[in-house]
């Protein structure tokens, strides 16, 4: 046997101890704390961000029209969530608005006085200012107040040419630019005041209106109804397309933000209770009143809220006539159809 160096002995001893100590690093013994069983464990316990997501999506209001709140799309009538005849809804805006037309206030009770048209507006007590249309906007179908005075119904649809100037209201929702100028003074006021107005739907198009109305139709197939009966109920919460105010840029779907759901609990509200006192004074009625369902064709929205112009709204509301009713007694003559805007020289 051949001797061994002295020194290699030495780094053959040390290598081999040093191999050791890393055979116990990688194998510790029980109860050392080190394991990779361990380290897996703080990594699997972190919470999971993903696992809460389906709540947030539950509150996806329309807004815009939606929206609307969407601003979204809001809230048509639909019972179900309102569309009033009711989202600017723009096309983009969200299809969780309400559809079904709005319920409404406890109608307001008659005057003593009937209100006559050419005296309508004279006495506007704390009314806004008549509104000034700028004279320069040559061939625009609202030249002045008198022109926001018309029907838009199922009987009475706007035309196709029909064409408006839009501005922001609240959020992404729009509506015809002095109709959304006295909306936001109201959303002010009302602030002031200490009452928070959500806009739900304000101008929708036509071509959004058309996919609502038959949305609406094949949701109510899906729930066993025949074709009829759905056509029918639909009918009765949102408007046919080129028949619904919201088309005009006229009109607002106006809840609080405790009740974006539920519509029909608007009514109950400290916000609603305020409208009733004040929106006149801006210009807007509430459109559809309880009670007067066979006469709008549309169910009762109180939250649906139209322009109709500063010099009319008070004698509209004082009435307690809808605005069908209004027209046929101190509007029209007998056997008269209405004019609109549009068809002026």
């Amino acid at each position: 046997m051949k001797n061994i160096n002295p020194r290699a002995s030495a780094l053959i001893l040390a290598a081999a101890m040093l191999l050791s100590g890393c055979r116990s690093a990688v194998h510790p013994s029980p109860g050392s704390g080190n394991s990779l069983a361990s380290g897996e464990a703080l990594i699997t316990a972190e919470p999971d961000q993903g696992a809460e997501s389906g709540s947030g999506d539950a509150f996806s209001p329309a807004s815009s029209e939606e929206t609307a709140p969407s601003e979204s799309e809001s809230l048509e009538p639909d019972v179900t969530l309102p569309e009033s005849e009711s989202e600017s809804e723009s096309e983009s805006e969200s299809e969780s608005e309400p559809e079904s037309e709005p319920e409404s206030e406890p109608e307001p009770s008659l005057e003593e006085e009937e209100p006559s048209y050419e005296s309508v507006g004279g006495e506007s007590g704390d009314a806004k200012e008549d509104i000034d249309i700028d004279a320069s906007d040559n061939g625009y179908i609202f030249s002045e107040e008198d022109d926001f005075f018309f029907l838009v119904n199922k009987q009475y649809l706007l035309p196709e040419d029909y064409e408006i100037e839009t501005e922001t209201v609240q959020g992404s929702y729009e509506m015809e630019k002095t109709a959304a100028k006295y909306m936001r003074q109201m959303i002010e006021a009302a602030a002031q005041d200490g009452i928070e107005l959500k806009v739900m739907s304000a101008y929708r198009t036509v071509s959004y209106q058309k996919r609502l109305f038959e949305r609406n139709v094949s949701s109510r197939m899906e729930s066993g109804m025949s074709y009829d009966e759905a056509y029918y109920d639909t009918s009765i919460n949102i408007a046919p397309p080129g028949g619904s105010e919201h088309n005009a840029g006229l009109a607002a779907d106006i809840i609080d933000t405790d009740h974006w759901d539920t519509y029909t609990a608007f009514e109950d509200t400290k916000e609603f209770a305020w409208l009733q006192e004040h929106a006149w004074e801006y210009g807007y009625i509430l459109r559809y009143l309880k009670g007067k369902e066979e006469i709008t064709g549309y169910i009762y929205e109180p939250w649906h809220y139209r322009y109709v112009g500063v010099k009319y709204a008070k004698a509209v509301r004082d009435s307690g006539l809808c605005l069908e009713e209004y027209f046929e007694e101190y509007v029209l003559s007998e056997g008269e159809e209405p004019s609109f805007p549009w068809q002026k020289p």
